[in-house]
C-alpha cells in the first residue's frame, strides 16, 4: 500500500528531526536523566514537528534499551507504539473531539494503571479548539496525574490556551525550518526515494513551503508524480512559483508607479490559471529581500534581481508595500475567490500613496516633501521672483507733501481769492448733452427655470450598508460625491481605475438597490464619473454646479 511521503519519511528518533536542535536536546536530556515531565505543550506553526516530537517522546519513555533518549525502534514496546498497537498511547483530535465529555474519559481512564507499557501517554492535537467545559474538566487531572501518566498536547494558537493549562506544562515553541535546512533533508528523501532533483528545485520548493517539513514534502511527491528529472523550471510550472525576473519586474513596475502594467501582469498570471495566492507569497518574500538589501546598504548581498529592484526603493517605502501586501495576503486566505481583487486593489493602493492613510503611506509623503524642500534650499531649483502687482503701492517721491499723522487734525487752508462775475452779465445754464438713443434689443425668451442639482442626502448611510454588504465594493466608493439633478444619479469617484470598477453592471445594480433599500428612492440610472473628461458633459455640469453654483 502507497504511503504518503511526510508519513513515510516521518522522523523516528530525535537525531531525525532537522531544526528544531533547541527542543530536541532538551527533551532527550530528560528521557535519558529520567527527569520526564508530567505535562508537555508544543506550540508553533503547522508541519514543523509538533505531533513528530510527541510520538517520539511516548516511543522513547517506554523503550526497553533507549540510545541517548532515542527509541531503539527495534524492541517490543518501540514496535507497538509505532504500528499503533498500544493501548496504553493514545492520541486525540481537539478539533472533532472538544467536548467535555471527551475529556472525562480520558480523566476516568487515568485512573488505570497502563495494561503493557511503562507510560501511559495523551497525545491532544489541536489542544486550542477544546471548549471551556473541557478544559475545566482537564486543569485537576492535569495538576496532578498519577506518575505513570504523562500529557503532550500539540497546538498552533498558543495564545487561545488558558493561562491555568499553560502553567501546568513545560512549553516548547516550535519555529519554522530555513529553506537550506528543509532542502537538506529533501536530499536525503530523494536518495531514499530514487528521486532525481536539481538542488535548485529543491530550494525552489522548501522556498513555497515556508518553513514547514510537510509541506515540502507534498510538493516533492506532487513534482516527482510527473516523471523524469524534477528541475527548477518543471517545478516552477507544476507549483505555480514565479521567476526571479518576473517578481523584479513588479517590483519595478511599482516603482514607476505604473499602475497598468502592474495589472495587466496580474492579468496575465491569472489568465494562466496559476495560484495568485502563491504569487503574491513569493511577491512578498521578494521585497522582504529587498528590505534587508536595502536597510543594511547591501552589506547582506542577494541575487542580482533583488539588488536591481531594490536600489529603487527607499526603506519607508519598501516597509509601505509590504504593510499593504501582508493585509492583502490575509484577505486572499479569507476569501479565496476573490483573489484577484484583492490583488489589483493592493496594486493601486501602492502605485497611488494618496490612498493611503496608515502611518507608512504619510511617512512617505513627508519623505517626498522633504525631498523637495531640500532640493529647494540647496539651489537645485530656481525660485523666479513674480512681476510686481500693478495694485502695489508705488514709492511717494522725495518732495511730496507729508502725511498728517493725526487723521482729526483740521485740515489747513490756503487764501486764495476767488473771481467773481459782475451782476450784468448774463448767466447761460448749461445744456445737458444730448442723451444718445438706446439701443433696441430684441425681447428675451422666457426660458424654463433651470433644474438645480442637488447633493444625495443618506449617501454615507448608502456606504455604510455597502461595507457590511460588499467590503470590496465599498473601498472603492470611500470619498466618493452623489449628485441629484432632474431625476437621475450623478456618482463622482476620485480615481478612472475606482471608476472603471464601479461602473460595471452588476456592482452598478448593486449600488442601485442598496440605495433603493436605504432611500426608499428609484433613480433612472447611476453614472459613474472619472476624475477628469475631455469634453464638457452633463454629468460634469451636474457636480461643477454642485461645487460651483451658479450665481
Amino acid at each position: 500500500m502507497h504511503q504518503a511521503l511526510y508519513r513515510k519519511w516521518r522522523p523516528k528518533t530525535f537525531a531525525d528531526v532537522y531544526g528544531q536542535d533547541h527542543i530536541t536536546s532538551v527533551l532527550k536530556s530528560e528521557v535519558s536523566t529520567g527527569k520526564i515531565s508530567h505535562a508537555y505543550i508544543f506550540c508553533g506553526p503547522r508541519g514543523t514537528g509538533k505531533t513528530t516530537c510527541a510520538k517520539i517522546i511516548s516511543r522513547a519513555v517506554n523503550c526497553e534499551h533507549p540510545v541517548d533518549g532515542n527509541p531503539c525502534g527495534v524492541c517490543d514496546a518501540c514496535r507497538s507504539v509505532e504500528e499503533g498497537r498500544a493501548t496504553d498511547v493514545m492520541e486525540m483530535d481537539a478539533a472533532s473531539n472538544n467536548g467535555v465529555d471527551n475529556v472525562r474519559d480520558i480523566r476516568d481512564g487515568v485512573a488505570y494503571s497502563p495494561a503493557d507499557l511503562k507510560y501511559k501517554v495523551y497525545i491532544i492535537d489541536e489542544v486550542h479548539m477544546l471548549s471551556t467545559a473541557a478544559f475545566n474538566a482537564l486543569l485537576k487531572t492535569l495538576e496532578e496525574p498519577p506518575e505513570y501518566v504523562i500529557f503532550i498536547l500539540a497546538t498552533t494558537e498558543i495564545n487561545k490556551i488558558p493561562a491555568t493549562v499553560l502553567s501546568r506544562c513545560q512549553r516548547f515553541d516550535f519555529h519554522r525550518v530555513s529553506s537550506e535546512v528543509i532542502a537538506k533533508r529533501l536530499r536525503v528523501v530523494c536518495e531514499g526515494e530514487g528521486i532525481d532533483a536539481d538542488d535548485d528545485a529543491l530550494l525552489l520548493i522548501a522556498d513555497l513551503a515556508q518553513g514547514a517539513f510537510r509541506d515540502a514534502l507534498n510538493m516533492l511527491e506532487y513534482c516527482s508524480g510527473a516523471g523524469g528529472k524534477i528541475t527548477e523550471k518543471s517545478a516552477s510550472e507544476l507549483l505555480g512559483a514565479s521567476s526571479a525576473e518576473l517578481l523584479c519586474r513588479m517590483a519595478e513596475n511599482i516603482a514607476k508607479r505604473d499602475v497598468s502594467e502592474a495589472l495587466a501582469m496580474v492579468a496575465k498570471l491569472s489568465s494562466t490559471s496559476r495560484d495568485i495566492l502563491v504569487y503574491w507569497r513569493e511577491l512578498i518574500s521578494f521585497f522582504r529581500n529587498m528590505l534587508v538589501y536595502a536597510s543594511t546598504r547591501g552589506h547582506i548581498k542577494k541575487d542580482s534581481f533583488t539588488a536591481r529592484a531594490g536600489d529603487q526603493y527607499t526603506v519607508p517605502r519598501i516597509m509601505q508595500v509590504l504593510g499593504v501586501f501582508c493585509t492583502a495576503e490575509e484577505n486572499m486566505m479569507r476569501t479565496p475567490a476573490s483573489a484577484r481583487l484583492f490583488a489589483e486593489m493592493a496594486l493601486v493602493r501602492v502605485c497611488d500613496e494618496t490612498m493611503g492613510s496608515d502611518t507608512d503611506a504619510l511617512l512617505i509623503r513627508i519623505a517626498e516633501l522633504e525631498k523637495k524642500l531640500e532640493a529647494l534650499t540647496s539651489g537645485k531649483i530656481a525660485i523666479v521672483p513674480s512681476a510686481p502687482s500693478a495694485f502695489e503701492e508705488a514709492p511717494l517721491p522725495d518732495d511730496a507733501p507729508p502725511i498728517w499723522e493725526d487723521e482729526n487734525a483740521p485740515i489747513p487752508m490756503v487764501d486764495a481769492q476767488i473771481p467773481t462775475l459782475p451782476d450784468d452779465v448774463p448767466v447761460r445754464k448749461a445744456e445737458s448733452a444730448p442723451k444718445p438713443k438706446a439701443e433696441q434689443k430684441p425681447p428675451e425668451e422666457k426660458k424654463p427655470a433651470p433644474v438645480r442639482a442637488v447633493s444625495l442626502r443618506g449617501f454615507a448611510d448608502v456606504i455604510k450598508k455597502l461595507e457590511a454588504a460588499e467590503p470590496s465594493l465599498a473601498s472603492f466608493m470611500i470619498g466618493s460625491t452623489a449628485v441629484e439633478k432632474g431625476g437621475k444619479l450623478y456618482i463622482y469617484l476620485d480615481s478612472d481605475f475606482a471608476a472603471q470598477f464601479v461602473s460595471e453592471d452588476g456592482r452598478k445594480e448593486v449600488i442601485s438597490r442598496t440605495i433603493a433599500q436605504v432611500l426608499g428612492k428609484n433613480y433612472d440610472t447611476n453614472i459613474i464619473m472619472p476624475v477628469c473628461a475631455e469634453e464638457e458633459t452633463e454629468e460634469y455640469d451636474a457636480v461643477d454646479e454642485l461645487i460651483e453654483p451658479s450665481k
